[in-house]
């Protein structure tokens, strides 16, 4: 499936959930307090936090008022929901297959949590999230992680279903993602491989690689 495609399939599956998507979150999600601790380490008041695969923004909406939010999703439907959660809040639609716009400038935190998902080259979006980020910025990304033997990670790629169309998934192994981070500048502060969502088609638990880094 063409990139442009697995986009649109994307929006289209998230577009039909955002209307529920907030009370399907605890069953559908397993991050534990990853989340929470990485902002409570990395935000300090004043700052500038950039969500990537916002959502819903349920992950930044608690920040306090002084944070400014930037918020970017493919789907207008979960962005008009985090619009309404925190509306001091800047939420975009854009691809993070493309640059971070310019005029959004440049961040002291980023968040891409479950969204690298559907990653077609993960090298290149990690600088195009380096370049947003201020020299000392910290970002906390998960990526599914491919691992012989684990079921439903064996493979770089696969097709699952949704409630509507199918999307592809990709499985960077950990190599290729400390490679991508070297590359695109960033400096791996924190690393775990733990449990992300729950693919309730398949009722099969996903794993993350939980990465913690920091601009050069």
């Amino acid at each position: 499936m063409a990139p442009d495609t697995n986009e649109e399939h994307i929006r289209q599956a998230y577009g039909e959930i955002a209307p529920a998507y907030e009370v399907l979150f605890p069953s559908l999600h397993r991050y534990g307090d990853r989340v929470e601790r990485f902002l409570e380490q990395a935000v300090t008041p004043g700052c500038r936090v950039l969500d990537v695969g916002c959502g819903t923004g349920l992950l930044t909406r608690g920040l306090e008022a002084s944070v400014e939010v930037v918020g970017l999703d493919l789907s207008p439907e979960m962005l008009a929901l985090a619009r309404q959660g925190r509306p001091t809040g800047t939420w975009r639609v854009h691809s993070y297959h493309q640059p971070i716009p310019l005029e959004l400038g440049r961040f002291d935190v980023l968040l891409a949590i479950g969204c690298l998902d559907f990653c077609e080259d993960l090298g290149q979006v990690l600088k195009y999230f380096s370049a947003a980020l201020r020299p000392g910025g910290r970002m906390l990304f998960t990526v599914l992680e491919r691992r012989p033997g684990l079921d439903g990670h064996e493979v770089p790629r696969r097709q699952v279903r949704t409630a509507g169309a199918s999307v592809w998934l990709s499985f960077p192994s950990f190599e290729e993602t400390t490679g991508a981070l070297t590359a695109a500048g960033l400096l791996p502060l924190g690393y775990s491989h733990a449990p992300g969502w729950v693919h309730l088609m398949e009722q099969r638990t996903m794993y993350f690689g939980w990465w913690d880094v920091a601009r050069r």
